[in-house]
């Protein structure tokens, strides 16, 4: 019954453009909890958003802690959602995706009208990547790059981006570099560009490390090359 109702209600609400989030609608709900950081104390000033069921076409619902790590989000849409705790700048990561191991978010179940209370979200804080890449014929640098992070093992994870300043964060595990750009091949950071002798990087919690890979031109009558080719394993 419970889930029929809810089902009811989600039908109801995509049949027509509305709001992702509306504190005036008493079928919404509402969520509260706690950000930890890495040694169980509050962490003030992180930003926590809640992803709701149904397709996305605007920014999440979102708040930040205060000053005893507490939050709430109000006018949520019903059914399944992830809650998110980050601040990057911190080395907390916006743990989103299966790349990372969870830390900083819940799955819960937010009932029609109803609240879920009591949520504990514990951050823990990763490493850093600055990434580098450079003309390997001219030793000039690219700008305009984008990246791929595989971590090691079973299963497979990864995750990409297009140049976001310079850094991009990454678990405190192994994980494997690749760079890319326009007019040159895609290489991974090791020691000639290939995955086989491409080199895992490993940090510890808020270590900074400067990666800095070299970019060969593509060969006449190659149109691209990307992180996404076949591998040479």
């Amino acid at each position: 019954m419970k889930f029929t109702a809810v089902l009811f209600l989600l039908v109801q609400l995509f049949a027509q453009t509305v709001a992702i989030q509306d504190p005036t609608d008493p079928r919404r709900a509402r969520l509260s909890g706690i950000v930890l950081n890495e040694r169980a104390q509050p962490a003030v000033g992180v930003t926590v958003n809640a992803t709701p069921p149904g397709p996305l076409g605007t920014m999440l619902p979102h708040t930040q802690t205060d000053a005893e790590g507490r939050f709430a989000l109000v006018g949520l849409l019903p059914g399944h959602t992830y809650v998110n705790a980050f601040d990057e700048k911190a080395f907390y990561p916006f743990a989103s995706s299966n790349f990372w191991d969870g830390q900083g978010m819940a799955e819960i179940e937010l009932p029609v009208g109803g609240e879920v209370s009591g949520i504990i979200l514990r951050l823990k804080p990763v490493g850093r990547l600055e990434v580098r890449a450079r003309n390997a014929a001219s030793g000039t640098a690219i700008e305009e790059i984008a990246i791929k992070l595989e971590r090691d093992g079973e299963p497979k994870r990864w995750t990409s981006g297009t140049k976001m300043g310079d850094w991009w964060l990454v678990p405190t595990a192994a994980v494997r570099l690749c760079v890319q750009a326009k007019g040159f091949m895609a290489a991974w950071y090791g020691w000639d560009g290939s995955f086989a002798r491409s080199m895992p990087i490993t940090l510890a919690p808020r270590e900074v490390f400067v990666a800095t890979v070299y970019l060969r031109a593509l060969p006449t009558g190659v149109a691209e090359a990307t992180c996404f080719d076949k591998r040479d394993r």
